[in-house]
Protein backbone atom coordinates (compact mmCIF):
# COMPACT_ATOMS: atom_id res chain seq x y z
CA UNK A 1 0.00 0.00 0.00
CA UNK A 2 2.91 2.54 0.96
CA UNK A 3 4.48 1.80 -2.78
CA UNK A 4 0.80 2.56 -4.18
CA UNK A 5 0.73 5.93 -2.16
CA UNK A 6 4.20 6.90 -3.08
CA UNK A 7 3.55 6.17 -6.99
CA UNK A 8 0.23 8.00 -7.00
CA UNK A 9 2.18 11.00 -4.60
CA UNK A 10 4.90 11.11 -7.70
CA UNK A 11 2.53 11.15 -10.50
CA UNK A 12 0.39 13.86 -8.97
CA UNK A 13 3.64 16.22 -8.02
CA UNK A 14 4.71 15.24 -11.43
CA UNK A 15 1.67 16.90 -12.95
CA UNK A 16 1.82 19.84 -10.68
CA UNK A 17 5.43 20.96 -11.84
CA UNK A 18 4.73 19.92 -15.40
CA UNK A 19 4.38 23.85 -16.03
CA UNK A 20 7.54 24.67 -15.32
CA UNK A 21 10.90 23.79 -15.73
CA UNK A 22 11.38 20.39 -13.96
CA UNK A 23 15.02 20.39 -13.45
CA UNK A 24 15.11 24.16 -12.47
CA UNK A 25 14.01 25.30 -9.29
CA UNK A 26 13.72 28.83 -8.81
CA UNK A 27 17.59 28.96 -7.65
CA UNK A 28 18.89 27.13 -10.73
CA UNK A 29 16.87 29.48 -12.74
CA UNK A 30 19.42 32.81 -13.83
CA UNK A 31 20.03 35.39 -11.65
CA UNK A 32 20.89 38.88 -12.91
CA UNK A 33 24.69 38.59 -11.03
CA UNK A 34 25.19 35.69 -13.39
CA UNK A 35 25.97 37.57 -16.27
CA UNK A 36 28.35 39.83 -14.87
CA UNK A 37 31.69 40.32 -13.07
CA UNK A 38 31.44 42.43 -9.31
CA UNK A 39 27.84 40.76 -8.59
CA UNK A 40 28.91 36.95 -8.23
CA UNK A 41 27.55 35.47 -4.80
CA UNK A 42 28.11 31.87 -3.94
CA UNK A 43 24.62 30.58 -5.15
CA UNK A 44 24.88 32.08 -8.99
CA UNK A 45 28.08 29.19 -9.53
CA UNK A 46 24.96 26.53 -9.47
CA UNK A 47 23.73 28.40 -12.73
CA UNK A 48 27.20 29.38 -14.56
CA UNK A 49 30.70 26.79 -12.90
CA UNK A 50 32.22 29.79 -14.74
CA UNK A 51 31.84 32.24 -12.04
CA UNK A 52 33.92 30.13 -9.18
CA UNK A 53 36.51 32.08 -10.98
CA UNK A 54 35.70 35.60 -9.52
CA UNK A 55 34.50 34.35 -5.81
CA UNK A 56 37.35 36.38 -3.93
CA UNK A 57 37.06 34.30 -0.29
CA UNK A 58 36.15 30.86 0.80
CA UNK A 59 32.35 30.65 1.23
CA UNK A 60 30.12 28.56 2.36
CA UNK A 61 25.68 28.00 2.30
CA UNK A 62 22.51 26.48 2.74
CA UNK A 63 19.40 27.29 0.59
CA UNK A 64 15.96 25.74 0.89
CA UNK A 65 13.23 26.39 -1.59
CA UNK A 66 8.98 25.38 -1.01
CA UNK A 67 8.06 24.81 -4.92
CA UNK A 68 4.34 26.26 -5.02
CA UNK A 69 4.32 25.76 -0.81
CA UNK A 70 4.04 22.12 -1.18
CA UNK A 71 6.42 20.11 0.93
CA UNK A 72 6.42 17.50 -1.41
CA UNK A 73 8.28 18.82 -3.94
CA UNK A 74 10.26 21.20 -1.61
CA UNK A 75 14.22 21.25 -2.48
CA UNK A 76 17.09 21.79 -0.23
CA UNK A 77 20.76 22.69 -1.08
CA UNK A 78 24.59 23.45 0.57
CA UNK A 79 27.39 24.43 -1.25
CA UNK A 80 31.13 25.61 -0.74
CA UNK A 81 33.59 27.45 -3.00
CA UNK A 82 37.02 27.44 -2.46
CA UNK A 83 39.13 30.05 -4.74
CA UNK A 84 42.81 29.45 -5.63
CA UNK A 85 45.24 30.67 -8.07
CA UNK A 86 42.90 32.26 -10.89
CA UNK A 87 39.89 29.67 -9.94
CA UNK A 88 38.17 28.25 -7.93
CA UNK A 89 36.78 24.91 -6.44
CA UNK A 90 33.18 24.27 -6.02
CA UNK A 91 31.05 21.54 -4.26
CA UNK A 92 27.11 21.17 -4.10
CA UNK A 93 24.65 19.19 -3.02
CA UNK A 94 20.88 19.12 -3.18
CA UNK A 95 17.56 17.17 -2.32
CA UNK A 96 14.67 16.86 -3.28
CA UNK A 97 11.09 15.17 -2.60
CA UNK A 98 9.79 13.97 0.91
CA UNK A 99 10.60 10.66 2.17
CA UNK A 100 8.97 8.15 -0.16
CA UNK A 101 10.32 10.29 -3.24
CA UNK A 102 12.98 11.46 -3.36
CA UNK A 103 15.58 13.04 -5.66
CA UNK A 104 19.68 13.78 -5.22
CA UNK A 105 22.32 15.37 -6.40
CA UNK A 106 25.85 15.72 -5.56
CA UNK A 107 28.45 18.03 -7.71
CA UNK A 108 32.05 19.05 -8.04
CA UNK A 109 33.17 21.98 -10.08
CA UNK A 110 35.96 23.97 -11.18
CA UNK A 111 36.24 27.35 -12.93
CA UNK A 112 38.52 28.88 -14.07
CA UNK A 113 40.08 32.42 -15.69
CA UNK A 114 41.09 32.30 -19.15
CA UNK A 115 43.06 35.40 -19.48
CA UNK A 116 40.72 38.74 -17.99
CA UNK A 117 38.21 38.27 -20.21
CA UNK A 118 37.08 34.99 -20.41
CA UNK A 119 36.52 32.17 -17.99
CA UNK A 120 35.30 28.59 -18.11
CA UNK A 121 33.77 26.30 -16.08
CA UNK A 122 32.84 22.10 -15.50
CA UNK A 123 31.11 20.66 -13.05
CA UNK A 124 30.53 16.39 -12.65
CA UNK A 125 26.96 15.20 -11.03
CA UNK A 126 26.14 12.25 -9.63
CA UNK A 127 22.21 12.19 -9.35
CA UNK A 128 20.07 9.74 -7.95
CA UNK A 129 16.42 9.51 -7.64
CA UNK A 130 14.37 7.04 -5.56
CA UNK A 131 10.95 5.26 -3.77
CA UNK A 132 12.47 3.92 -0.78
CA UNK A 133 12.06 0.21 -0.89
CA UNK A 134 10.70 0.22 -4.83
CA UNK A 135 13.56 1.46 -6.85
CA UNK A 136 17.04 3.52 -7.05
CA UNK A 137 18.24 4.99 -10.33
CA UNK A 138 21.34 7.35 -10.90
CA UNK A 139 23.43 8.80 -13.14
CA UNK A 140 26.54 10.99 -13.72
CA UNK A 141 25.42 14.34 -15.58
CA UNK A 142 27.88 16.56 -16.93
CA UNK A 143 27.26 20.59 -16.91
CA UNK A 144 29.71 23.27 -18.77
CA UNK A 145 30.10 27.00 -18.65
CA UNK A 146 31.66 30.01 -19.80
CA UNK A 147 31.23 33.70 -19.08
CA UNK A 148 32.42 36.32 -21.22
CA UNK A 149 33.53 40.14 -20.45
CA UNK A 150 33.01 41.75 -23.65
CA UNK A 151 34.18 45.32 -22.06
CA UNK A 152 34.42 46.03 -18.06
CA UNK A 153 30.23 46.80 -18.29
CA UNK A 154 29.34 44.45 -20.58
CA UNK A 155 29.08 40.45 -20.06
CA UNK A 156 27.55 37.42 -21.60
CA UNK A 157 27.51 33.81 -20.51
CA UNK A 158 26.70 30.51 -22.07
CA UNK A 159 25.67 27.15 -20.25
CA UNK A 160 24.99 23.37 -20.95
CA UNK A 161 23.56 20.80 -18.60
CA UNK A 162 24.00 17.43 -19.85
CA UNK A 163 25.12 17.65 -23.11
CA UNK A 164 25.38 13.85 -23.42
CA UNK A 165 21.75 13.13 -22.70
CA UNK A 166 22.49 10.52 -20.10
CA UNK A 167 19.74 8.90 -18.40
CA UNK A 168 18.38 7.43 -15.08
CA UNK A 169 18.30 3.87 -15.82
CA UNK A 170 14.66 2.83 -15.14
CA UNK A 171 12.06 0.63 -15.82
CA UNK A 172 11.02 3.75 -17.70
CA UNK A 173 14.56 4.86 -18.88
CA UNK A 174 13.92 8.38 -17.71
CA UNK A 175 15.59 11.17 -19.84
CA UNK A 176 17.72 13.46 -17.64
CA UNK A 177 16.98 16.61 -19.60
CA UNK A 178 19.50 18.45 -22.08
CA UNK A 179 19.34 22.27 -20.60
CA UNK A 180 20.88 25.35 -22.90
CA UNK A 181 20.94 28.77 -21.85
CA UNK A 182 22.79 31.62 -22.72
CA UNK A 183 22.42 35.63 -21.07
CA UNK A 184 23.83 38.89 -21.36
CA UNK A 185 24.28 41.34 -18.75
CA UNK A 186 24.87 44.99 -18.14
CA UNK A 187 26.28 47.26 -15.35
CA UNK A 188 24.96 50.22 -15.97
CA UNK A 189 26.42 51.91 -12.66
CA UNK A 190 28.57 50.56 -9.89
CA UNK A 191 24.73 49.67 -8.53
CA UNK A 192 22.30 48.60 -10.76
CA UNK A 193 23.03 45.11 -12.69
CA UNK A 194 20.55 44.74 -16.17
CA UNK A 195 20.12 40.60 -17.69
CA UNK A 196 18.69 38.96 -19.35
CA UNK A 197 18.21 34.58 -20.59
CA UNK A 198 17.25 32.51 -22.38
CA UNK A 199 17.01 28.82 -21.17
CA UNK A 200 16.00 25.72 -23.29
CA UNK A 201 15.03 22.50 -21.94
CA UNK A 202 14.37 18.97 -23.64
CA UNK A 203 10.84 18.63 -24.30
CA UNK A 204 9.99 22.49 -22.88
CA UNK A 205 9.30 25.70 -24.40
CA UNK A 206 11.69 28.32 -25.08
CA UNK A 207 12.23 30.45 -21.36
CA UNK A 208 13.04 33.76 -21.51
CA UNK A 209 13.60 35.90 -18.35
CA UNK A 210 14.76 39.61 -17.76
CA UNK A 211 16.06 40.40 -14.39
CA UNK A 212 17.50 43.63 -12.59
CA UNK A 213 19.37 44.12 -9.07
CA UNK A 214 19.78 47.52 -7.54
CA UNK A 215 21.79 47.96 -4.77
CA UNK A 216 19.86 50.42 -2.45
CA UNK A 217 23.03 50.74 0.40
CA UNK A 218 26.20 48.64 0.04
CA UNK A 219 24.48 46.41 2.43
CA UNK A 220 21.00 45.74 0.92
CA UNK A 221 20.05 45.21 -2.90
CA UNK A 222 16.74 44.23 -4.67
CA UNK A 223 16.68 41.34 -7.14
CA UNK A 224 13.51 41.82 -9.86
CA UNK A 225 13.02 39.13 -12.66
CA UNK A 226 10.24 38.32 -15.73
CA UNK A 227 10.18 35.19 -16.93
CA UNK A 228 8.38 33.44 -19.47
CA UNK A 229 6.76 30.37 -20.50
CA UNK A 230 6.08 29.59 -17.75
CA UNK A 231 5.05 33.23 -16.67
CA UNK A 232 7.20 33.53 -13.61
CA UNK A 233 7.65 36.88 -12.09
CA UNK A 234 10.44 37.07 -8.86
CA UNK A 235 11.28 39.14 -6.19
CA UNK A 236 14.18 38.92 -3.71
CA UNK A 237 15.92 41.14 -1.19
CA UNK A 238 19.63 40.72 -0.27
CA UNK A 239 21.23 41.32 3.03
CA UNK A 240 24.86 41.42 4.17
CA UNK A 241 25.37 41.59 7.98
CA UNK A 242 29.03 41.46 8.57
CA UNK A 243 30.57 37.37 6.83
CA UNK A 244 26.71 36.79 6.19
CA UNK A 245 24.60 36.93 3.22
CA UNK A 246 20.98 36.15 3.62
CA UNK A 247 18.61 36.27 0.33
CA UNK A 248 15.02 36.04 0.60
CA UNK A 249 13.37 35.30 -2.68
CA UNK A 250 9.73 34.47 -3.77
CA UNK A 251 8.43 33.69 -7.33
CA UNK A 252 4.54 33.72 -8.43
CA UNK A 253 3.37 31.88 -10.98
CA UNK A 254 -0.11 32.58 -11.95
CA UNK A 255 -1.79 29.46 -11.64
CA UNK A 256 0.34 27.22 -9.00
CA UNK A 257 0.92 30.35 -6.54
CA UNK A 258 4.01 31.56 -4.52
CA UNK A 259 7.77 29.60 -4.19
CA UNK A 260 9.28 30.79 -1.26
CA UNK A 261 13.04 30.32 -1.07
CA UNK A 262 15.91 31.51 1.64
CA UNK A 263 19.64 31.52 1.47
CA UNK A 264 22.26 32.11 3.88
CA UNK A 265 25.80 32.23 3.17
CA UNK A 266 29.23 32.56 5.21
CA UNK A 267 31.96 34.14 4.03
CA UNK A 268 35.39 33.68 5.59
CA UNK A 269 36.10 37.10 5.10
CA UNK A 270 33.65 40.46 5.20
CA UNK A 271 31.86 40.13 2.53
CA UNK A 272 30.17 43.42 0.30
CA UNK A 273 27.49 43.06 -2.27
Amino acid sequence: MKKIIATIVCTLCTFVICAQLVWLSVDKQPFAGTYSRNYHQLFTTWQNQAALAYLPAPAAGVSTERRFMLAAISTHRGAVAIPVTNGGFGLQLAQSGFPDFRRQSLGLAYGRKLGERLSMGLQMNYISQMIPGYFKVHAFVAEWGCLFHLTRQLHAGLHVFNPAGMRLKSLSDEQVPVIYSAGIGYEISPVFLLSAAVVKETAADLLTKVMCEYRIIPALSLQLGICTVPQLNTAALGLTVGQLYFLLTASHHPQLGVTPSGTVVWHLKKHSL
